[in-house]
């Protein structure tokens, strides 16, 4: 497994808010971050924050306010329901 998948899991999976944004957004395609607010029972500053660092790691991209999961943060979704 790349170090960088590795490094990604654990940065994730390290936090229960963001791994529950992954699920989310790996069940139900593209959201905005309020719906996944909503959907997750988190305050939606916090859901844009957790983005934004995801973001930056190029787990998740947003095009015009609607998030979704890139290949790597797939990839990350599927490993986390692997070790489930």
């Amino acid at each position: 497994m790349p170090e960088d998948l590795d490094s990604n899991i654990g940065f994730i999976m390290g936090n229960k808010h963001r791994e529950r944004v992954v699920q989310v957004l790996g069940s139900k395609g593209k959201l905005t971050a309020e719906k996944v607010a909503k959907f997750e029972h988190i305050p939606a500053p916090s859901v844009k924050k957790i983005l934004t660092d995801m973001a930056e790691r190029s787990l998740v991209f947003e095009n015009e306010g609607i998030w979704c999961l890139t290949e790597a943060g797939q990839e990350i979704e599927r490993e986390m329901k692997k070790r489930g």
